[in-house]
């Protein structure tokens, strides 16, 4: 089981909307799955960030559950997700504007 599907499972019957701070996201896949907390960043699964590494690795980049919200929280929003907000590119942080 990789990663991203360890984390897709933990959330699964999560209620959407729900504010998580980043210790406990990486806590509670630890826990279900006995995971290395380094091995989870609940950053790579958000709707509104992204990064050169995520853009380059194809499943990062297409499994989005969160919206960062400040430093260390997230709301789990779940997967597909209509989200129509801005995103921030690191490391440079330019912000854009998703069109639909």
């Amino acid at each position: 089981m990789t990663i991203i599907e360890k984390v897709k499972e933990t959330f699964l019957e999560c209620e959407p909307g729900t504010i998580y701070l980043r210790s406990e996201i990486i806590n509670m896949v630890k826990v279900r799955h006995g995971v290395n907390e380094g091995s989870v960043i609940p950053s790579d699964y958000c709707y509104n960030l992204t990064n050169k590494d995520k853009l380059s690795n194809e499943s990062l980049n297409d499994f989005k559950i969160f919206e960062w919200i400040s430093r260390g929280k997230y709301i789990y929003r779940g997967e597909n997700y209509f989200y129509k907000g801005a995103v921030i590119k690191k490391p440079c942080k330019i912000v854009t504007k998703i069109e639909s």
